[in-house]
């Protein structure tokens, strides 16, 4: 079982944010603990979510999946 819930809304902000620093900023938290969450959950999961690049992330077809299953309610 995941052990925190969290980490999927940090998964979902930076999938729909498509940029580490965006999600950051849009969850008043540091870009290195954004990295960690996201690296605790690939761990968990045992697979990657995330193709990294200097301008940003994409999702890999495992991160789509897991995107499509997340249902979180924006204000």
């Amino acid at each position: 079982m995941i052990s925190n819930l969290n980490n999927y809304v940090i998964f979902h902000t930076v999938a729909k944010a498509g940029n580490i620093s965006k999600a950051a900023n849009q969850l008043y938290i540091s870009q290195p603990a954004i990295s960690k969450a996201i690296s605790k959950l690939e761990e968990e999961l045992g697979t990657a979510l995330f193709n990294r690049s200097s301008r940003g992330v994409t999702l890999t077809e495992e991160g789509q999946v897991l995107l499509s299953l997340i249902h979180i309610s924006e204000p």
